[in-house]
């Protein structure tokens, strides 16, 4: 997380159920599942030069007027395929749960679950600039491999000016998580300032399909947090913060994010007391926290 006085930084794919692709729903096309063509065009997109987003920036007021990050045009392709395969799954599963319903909540509407968690696997990022290190390591724990925080910030890149959104070798976060793990092909949904509804229901669909994909897997948050803005719980809010962060659940069908949060416990963090290591926060209020970065799913 990088905020003005302190530099610390924290850290989603869409498929439902637990079964070897990403699901096996009869009438999904071969596109929705993980064909190798589709995880080499994930991989090269993740690997390929993209324009610098750095954990840090300029002393700015808010984020006002701020654009979503630069996107690569294979990073919007790769983003672009897995929202479709998405959306396709979300149908087909809508169809089975509950033709001809009437009901309203997403959960009623697709059969998943209206609430999951992953394991709790927060840990206190080792130094003031490893939220990003950390965010991995805790993520890759949730799919059930092992690696340090040290071996991930070599992974990432991680310097003490924190771990990048982008750079001229691709995107660190989803390059590191596809290369330690299988279950998930990651990519990047970049945020304008100001997120608009269609992007936060997005958001929301991104969190449950990923909760519920392969037994599930965690989304990666990048905080932009700016003084007086909305900020993760506990973090100063007379700040202007940069943060990776560990999304692990959902409530209320996605409604409502489950998080933690790699500064709690941290000794080189001078407020870490006050961050509560798990907590919860209206999706909403996450995705415009997420807000001139974005998230990895």
């Amino acid at each position: 997380m990088r905020s003005r006085q302190w530099m610390a930084r924290l850290v989603a794919i869409t498929a439902v159920g637990a079964s070897a692709s990403w699901v096996a729903v009869p009438g999904v096309s071969a596109a929705a599942g993980h064909s190798p063509a589709t995880s080499d065009a994930i991989g090269h997109a993740a690997q390929s030069a993209a324009p610098l987003v750095a954990d840090s920036g300029p002393p700015r007021a808010g984020k006002r007027g701020l654009a979503a990050p630069a996107m690569t045009a294979s990073m919007l392709s790769a983003n672009a395929e897995k929202q479709a395969a998405a959306a396709e799954i979300m149908q087909v599963m809508t169809a089975k749960a509950s033709p001809g319903s009437q009901c309203a909540s997403l959960s009623c509407q697709t059969g998943l679950p209206a609430a999951k968690d992953l394991l709790a696997t927060q840990q206190a990022q080792i130094l003031d600039y490893f939220c990003g290190p950390a965010t991995v390591s805790e993520m890759l724990a949730q799919m059930h491999v092992s690696v340090s925080q040290h071996t991930a910030a070599r992974e990432l890149g991680t310097t003490p000016g924190g771990t990048d959104w982008s750079n001229a070798s691709g995107y660190p976060v989803p390059e590191a998580l596809n290369a330690n793990q299988k279950l998930n092909d990651y990519v990047a949904v970049a945020l304008p300032w100001s997120p608009t509804t269609a992007q936060i229901r997005t958001y929301e669909t991104d969190l449950v399909t990923d909760l519920n994909h392969k037994g599930g897997v965690p989304l990666a948050g990048n905080a932009y947090e700016v003084a007086a803005g909305p900020h993760l719980a506990g973090n100063p809010v007379d700040q202007t913060i940069f943060h990776w962060f560990d999304i692990r659940g959902y409530q209320d069908s996605g409604a409502v994010t489950d998080y933690e949060d790699s500064v709690h416990g941290a000794s080189s963090i001078g407020w870490a007391t006050q961050v509560p290591a798990y907590s919860s926060m209206a999706s909403s209020t996450i995705v415009n926290i997420l807000g001139a970065r974005g998230y990895m799913w």
